[in-house]
């Protein structure tokens, strides 16, 4: 879904030559691997507040058990299923299919197929419907004790249905939307409905990109809070869309969202606000000081912490690899210097975090980016 079988062949190979930066990400994918193997699983009702996703804002964290326990699981099952793509190892597929039957099947754990939380459910669902495809056909979903992939299927078609297209916040489009249509296209994908994944593509092109400025700042993070941290968050959810656009080119009725373009030049619409904001991921002071006369917009709430780095520089690692340009490399590389350090939710997002340097995880859907995304044009791919 989220990477090609030939990729992850060309990474094993240059992991078993020790080269970097595959090899050190690989041995931290490992490392959570085997603690996914070893995970009990979870799901919405072990709050025993019923079988819908529910949770509270991050003010709140205490009221976020649902939310965390997405996070762990879909992390999880992704990493599971890209386990067992990369050895062939049915232990993992055993495990993953376990978790997801957990998750969405299991009469006594399921969670209900209905949008209630909008983007903490945009932002873990998808990764486990990557791990899902990473597990299709495989025999142990033929076992009485788990649920069906047409059950699995159909809670996914039910879930997109409820969820719908509407722009969801007063402002305009900002980037909930953008995670909202990523959601769609990935689960058209695990769904093979492809008239589902074209629209949602050509929603993103068409409305996705309505807050983008000439300029590459999109207009309505920058009036928020926390405007930096807000905007590449928008840029990671079309990035993360656009490589399912690459990945499903042939499947589309347009441009992929990498060349998709508004305004007039050599760049497209991603690689604009890519340009516009890589100079700021390792000096947010300097983002801040282009608030002159304004300078709520472009406040960093708490900083600019570590866990927000390093989401930005799991973003700039999927872009080199697509553009190859030098700047894109200095920010994934230079990044890292946090003004404070945040607690996160899961212990493999600490890591990343302790670690400022490669490897890089997205603690969004992508996992241990490095590892699957990092410089695809030095791979021997066809």
């Amino acid at each position: 879904m989220f990477v090609h079988l030939d990729t992850l062949s060309a990474i094993r190979s240059r992991v078993e030559d020790g080269d970097s930066p595959w090899t050190e990400a690989h041995e931290a994918f490992m490392e959570d691997v085997r603690e996914a193997m070893a995970a009990a699983p979870e799901s919405v009702t072990d709050n025993g507040d019923g079988h819908e996703f529910k949770t509270k804002g991050p003010e709140d964290p205490a009221e976020r058990k649902d939310y965390v326990a997405a996070i762990r699981t879909g992390d999880r099952i992704r990493d599971l299923g890209l386990a067992y793509q990369y050895t062939g190892a049915d232990q993992y597929a055993e495990k993953a299919i376990e978790l997801l039957d957990h998750w969405f099947l299991r009469p006594e754990t399921y969670m209900a197929p209905v949008k209630t939380n909008g983007i903490e459910q945009f932002i873990t669902l998808p990764k486990m419907w990557w791990g899902a495809e990473l597990v299709r056909g495989h025999e142990a979903w033929n076992s009485d004790s788990v649920g069906t992939e047409a059950d699995l299927q159909e809670w996914v078609r039910t879930f997109l249905d409820d969820v719908g297209h509407d722009i969801p916040t007063a402002m305009g489009q900002q980037n909930i939307f953008n995670w909202q249509e990523m959601t769609h296209a990935a689960g058209s994908v695990y769904l093979r409905d492809w008239d589902r994944f074209r629209k949602a593509m050509r929603r993103n092109r068409e409305d996705g990109f309505r807050q983008l400025r000439e300029d590459g700042l999109l207009e309505n993070e920058i009036i928020r809070a926390s405007s930096l941290a807000y905007s590449l968050y928008a840029a990671k959810a079309l990035v993360t869309a656009a490589e399912l656009s690459r990945l499903y080119a042939d499947r589309l009725d347009g441009p992929t969202l990498y060349e998709y373009q508004k305004f007039a030049g050599d760049r497209g619409a991603i690689e604009r606000i890519l340009d516009a904001h890589a100079p700021y991921v390792a000096d947010p002071a300097a983002w801040e000081a282009m608030g002159e006369g304004d300078p709520d917009r472009f406040v960093n709430n708490d900083g600019f912490p570590a866990r927000k780095q390093e989401a930005a520089s799991s973003l700039y690692e999927v872009a080199y690899s697509y553009y190859e340009k030098d700047t894109y490399l200095k920010a994934l590389k230079q990044s890292g210097q946090p003004v404070k350090n945040v607690p996160t939710y899961v212990s493999a997002q600490q890591a990343a975090i302790d670690n400022p340097d490669r490897p890089h995880r997205d603690e969004r859907i992508l996992g241990w980016t490095t590892f699957t995304h990092g410089e695809r044009f030095r791979l021997d791919l066809q």
